[in-house]
């Protein structure tokens, strides 16, 4: 792993890591950098990768079972056939992993190909299922993640982001979903009772959408106030999804928003100096590059939000008078603010 580390880093001695089916049971491997590793068939059962990256590693029919896996990053990792039965994932970031069913086939020297698992030889073109039994997923991020016929069965994806991903076919039996987004699919033909996707973020209303020239309106406005005096924008508590390409590179110092529903809204860019985003629903939001000083989070979930660029700190309002950046109470998994 260490010649790996390397090998990302570009440092003499380096190799890319091919470590398939090792057993390393309860092994201890925190804050690693193992993007693009291959770790096919291995047993790392109870092992603890907390925030360790695994981006587009092969993790292909791993066993995964027990471990903790909190706020890693599996972003386009292939997981088939893992098995993840009580794994911690919370705060992880598995967008476009592929957890999709795997076909177990070992070598045979006579037959060359030979299937194992625990169907029939018969039905050996059946695939076997990723296994998820309870699996905590809270606040993940799992964005295109590709979890056709998986086994989530009793799986908490309370505060989840599953925009975008496919669960066709998925056991979805007793999950937990308070909180998760559910855009980007037909939650109709999932296989799970109507009373579970209560609390769920579904795609933005008839009326959000109607609502997104007054927004654009309403931005415009601020934009000008900047040099002509008046008032910020006022969008508190509105659905800003429909209108989220409208507030990139935009003046919007002391912006209104609180307790706005802004999941994935591109903020890129933009002046917000002295906004106000208390209590909003910003997973996903991208900050990168914006001006953020003086910015009220509090209380907002900020899970897997971008802010590379962003500038933090002081806003001097006039001399003995300050507002700093607020994070008190917001969540913030998946963003590197935490500390």
């Amino acid at each position: 792993m260490s010649a790996h580390e390397a090998f990302l880093a570009g440092r003499p001695g380096g190799r890319r890591a091919a470590l398939q089916f090792i057993v390393a049971a309860g092994y201890s491997c925190d804050e690693r950098r193992l993007a693009d590793a291959r770790f096919d068939g291995a047993d790392f059962s109870g092992a603890s990768f907390r925030r360790t990256d695994f981006s587009r590693a092969s993790l292909y029919c791993a066993n995964l079972a027990h471990c903790d896996l909190t706020e890693a990053r599996l972003e386009r990792a292939d997981l088939r056939g893992a098995a993840f039965t009580g794994a911690t994932l919370a705060g992880a970031n598995l967008d476009q992993a592929d957890m999709r069913a795997a076909v177990l086939w070992v070598r045979d020297e006579v037959a060359g190909l030979r299937w194992v698992g625990g169907r029939s030889p018969a039905t050996a073109s059946a695939p076997e299922a990723p296994i998820a039994h309870g699996v905590d997923f809270t606040n993940c991020s799992l964005q295109g993640a590709r979890l056709r016929d998986a086994n989530l069965k009793n799986a908490n994806f309370a505060g989840a982001n599953l925009h975008g991903a496919e669960l066709i076919g998925a056991r979805l039996e007793g999950v937990h979903l308070k909180g998760a987004v559910l855009t980007g699919m037909d939650v109709s033909k999932l296989a799970i009772a109507p009373s579970a996707l209560a609390g769920c973020v579904v795609e933005p209303s008839r009326e959000a959408c109607a609502r997104v020239d007054d927004i654009r309106r309403e931005l415009d406005r601020a934009h000008d106030w900047i040099t002509t005096g008046g008032a910020p924008a006022h969008l508190e508590g509105l659905d800003l999804r429909p209108a989220g390409e409208h507030f990139r590179d935009r003046l919007l110092a002391g912006l209104q928003a609180r307790g706005a529903l802004a999941i994935g809204t591109d903020f890129s860019g933009a002046q917000l100096q002295g906004a106000s985003f208390e209590d909003a629903d910003l997973r996903g939001a991208n900050f990168e590059r914006a001006d953020l000083r003086g910015v009220a989070f509090m209380g907002a979930n900020l899970a897997h939000a971008r802010f590379a660029g962003a500038q933090f700190g002081e806003l001097e309002l006039k001399p003995g008078l300050r507002l700093t950046t607020r994070l008190d109470g917001a969540v913030l998994v998946g963003t590197g603010l935490e500390s």
